[in-house]
């Protein structure tokens, strides 16, 4: 059995030892914690310990259960460099869960992510592609007329949440953005095959900052912005104010019935579409069902619909988009997605991140809705 040190006493700590099922093949040593008034108390019965405890007791590894995984990496390795153990990160256990589970897979792509983790470790994209990320060097501008941060997109302005208060908060999530549309992730929107036309009439179903839509905007004739949040709506607002004559933008949780703050789509696009992009934090399927007439009355209509949020989600798309006819694949490659809102557990499945759909037919032969 394993022997290993958590580093982290905190809320990430408390969550793992409340939801992970596989802590009992370990053998912990105690907690690690850098403040000094925790030492001497104790962690999920665990005794809390200062970090110079490494000098005199063995361990297989340290588990980082903080979000501060580099900095504290950085500190192990600097203030005991003799010392030869492993570091991982928060997510070391539920690694091994997928480790467990996929252990007998022959599937090649699943083999491959299985092959990164046990190397790196597990990570919302497990594959070479994202080291190119690690030393993000983003420009980040401040609009001092509105206050808010911004950084030169393809050549626009992408504006971004009053929330992103710093240069480095707005920077950190452009660089996560750059990530999750790099052309080998498997959260990567569009492809070849499934891509926004000249002339298209797009919507854009939980945009939050914006940048698909930013992307496409020169070639659709009009585009739909679906977002909730009050401050990414202000962002998006500065973000397309040179396109006013082509831009709608539309406030509300997207489901499938419209009532109070949930709207459907049915009840507020009223025109044919080409193309929809839906990225709703696990309310796909229920989004998809209040665009029903929408979708039937489109036609040429490509769809790329996020199914990572849970472990039903592409079952679910995919059934929708059988049920209306409409040709269909997934993005390569698997993501692991720990933050669900439909699932009260974090997933140990690797999840497809996109189905991408293909609506054929003739656009006369759909009448206006």
């Amino acid at each position: 059995m394993k022997k290993v040190f958590i580093w982290g006493t905190g809320y990430v700590a408390d969550r793992v030892f409340h939801e992970c099922r596989t802590l009992d093949q370990y053998d912990f040593i105690g907690a690690i914690d850098s403040d000094k008034k925790k030492w001497g108390q104790a962690f999920h019965g665990l005794p809390i310990m200062p970090p110079d405890i490494l000098l005199d007791q063995y361990a297989d590894a340290v588990i980082v259960l903080t979000d501060c995984f580099d900095e504290i990496r950085r500190q192990i390795v600097n203030d005991y460099p003799g010392i030869k153990i492993t570091v991982e990160n928060k997510n070391f256990f539920y690694k091994e869960s997928v480790i467990q589970r996929y252990r007998n897979s022959k599937e090649p792509e699943i083999r491959e992510v299985l092959d990164y983790i046990e190397k790196t470790g597990l990570d919302v994209f497990n594959y070479p592609f994202v080291e190119k990320y690690n030393d993000p060097k983003n420009k980040v501008w401040k609009d001092e007329g509105c206050g808010l941060y911004f950084v030169m997109h393809n050549g626009k302005r992408l504006y971004f949440s009053r929330k992103y208060k710093s240069e480095k908060e707005a920077g950190d999530y452009y660089n996560a953005l750059l990530k999750e549309q790099d052309e080998r992730s498997p959260h990567r929107y569009l492809s070849e095959e499934c891509n926004v036309n000249e002339g298209d009439i797009v919507l854009d179903i939980g945009a939050a900052e914006g940048n698909f839509s930013l992307d496409v905007i020169d070639r659709c004739s009009h585009l739909y912005i679906f977002e909730a949040e009050n401050d990414w709506i202000e962002a998006l607002q500065y973000t397309f104010k040179d396109y006013a004559d082509k831009v709608t933008f539309i406030k509300g949780f997207v489901g499938a019935y419209h009532e109070g703050t949930i709207i459907t789509i049915d009840s507020v696009v009223n025109v044919p579409v080409n193309f929809i992009k839906m990225d709703i934090e696990g309310n796909e399927w229920d989004a998809l069902r209040g665009a029903e007439r929408l979708i039937n009355n489109s036609a040429n209509l490509k769809m790329v619909i996020c199914s990572y949020h849970s472990d039903f989600d592409q079952e679910l798309i995919e059934s929708f988009m059988d049920k209306h006819h409409i040709t269909h694949t997934c993005s390569k490659g698997y993501m692991w997605f720990p933050e669900t809102i439909r699932q009260t557990y974090v997933s140990t499945s690797l999840n497809r991140g996109i189905v991408r759909g293909i609506k054929y037919g003739r656009q006369e032969e759909v009448s206006t809705l």
